[in-house]
């Protein structure tokens, strides 16, 4: 392994040094790495649900056009991409807490990323990983949603659990106007929780991991910050989070009458992740999959 990162690296810089490495969750794996003197991080794709170069081509983008602070893209590949060490990203080994500074400066440096990339992005679904904020897109939202459950029915499938997707999209499509105002798309980082966001004073200091952004209105992103950060109930963290927000950038009317189908969405991704990273054994695999599949049909029933 280290041998195909030495040759990687020595086709785009004079001199590198694999450190170490940081995280090994599939579908993808980073390394610590020295590259001309500088101190970088490798990421590649472990598996083919991998997308390091597109992330990559996300992050450029966003340090390139917006205000957003992300560490700097040095080199961008097939299945890998090259970043300088950001001394203010959050560490792996740190506490990381959604207190109530945390989301308020968060909410306002996620509605940042969607202000500044609304004349940027101009269709829906995933990005493509040849240029900047391009999509491989729908003209609607509705339609890259279900996209989005098609996209990890096979993954669900290969263990038995087809049906759970195919209910998501059953319901989708007996619902054309599920997501009907929910406005343009904007370029959403797809997991801005503590762990990837990092804020000092009041501000958000840097954004890491790109791996799940997407084409999508900015409450699609506010739902995918929300339900992990802060769990379904009310808080004063979660109202802060939402004060933050609303002071760059106005959420869209009926933004919480949606919220029960981002909710399906997040549940599909859980499914597919709980397979993919494969970070349990069998049982608790198991349990965990029986645990998703009665939260989505709960989640149907209540927007039945």
């Amino acid at each position: 392994m280290k041998r195909e990162i030495a040759e990687r690296l020595d086709a785009a810089f004079d001199s590198h040094e694999v450190r170490r490495r940081l995280h090994d969750v599939p579908p993808h794996e980073v390394y610590e790495v020295s590259v001309d003197g500088r101190r970088a991080v490798y990421k590649r794709n472990t598996g083919p649900t991998g997308n390091a170069e597109r992330e990559g081509r996300v992050m450029a983008a966003v340090a390139d056009r917006t205000s957003v602070p992300v560490p700097e893209p040095l080199c961008i590949g097939d299945s890998y991409y090259v970043a300088a060490w950001h001394p203010d990203a959050p560490a792996a080994e740190a506490d990381h807490e959604a207190d109530e500074a945390w989301a308020r400066a968060a909410g306002r440096g996620l509605a940042t990323l969607h202000e500044e990339t609304t004349p940027l992005v101009d269709a829906y679904g995933a990005f493509r990983a040849d240029e900047a904020f391009a999509v491989r897109g729908r003209d609607e939202w509705h339609a890259a949603a279900v996209e989005y459950v098609e996209e990890r029915r096979p993954v669900l499938a290969r263990y038995g659990h087809a049906d759970a997707a195919d209910r998501v999209l059953d319901h989708l499509a007996e619902r054309p106007d599920a997501f009907a105002g929910a406005g343009g798309p904007v370029c959403c980082h797809g997991w801005a929780t503590p762990e990837h966001v990092a804020v000092a004073d009041g501000a958000v200091t840097c954004v890491i991991d790109f791996e799940h952004a997407i084409a999508a209105p900015g409450e699609y992103d506010y739902w995918r910050t929300v339900f992990p950060a802060f769990g379904p109930g009310e808080s004063e963290p979660r109202k802060a989070f939402r004060e933050g927000y609303e002071s760059v950038r106005s959420l869209p009317a009926g933004f919480e009458r949606r919220a029960p189908r981002y909710g399906l969405l997040n549940a599909v991704y859980y499914f597919e992740s709980l397979y993919v990273q494969d970070q349990n054994g069998p049982a608790e695999t198991a349990r965990q999959a029986d645990r998703l599949r009665s939260r989505i049909d709960a989640m149907l029933d209540d927007v039945a």
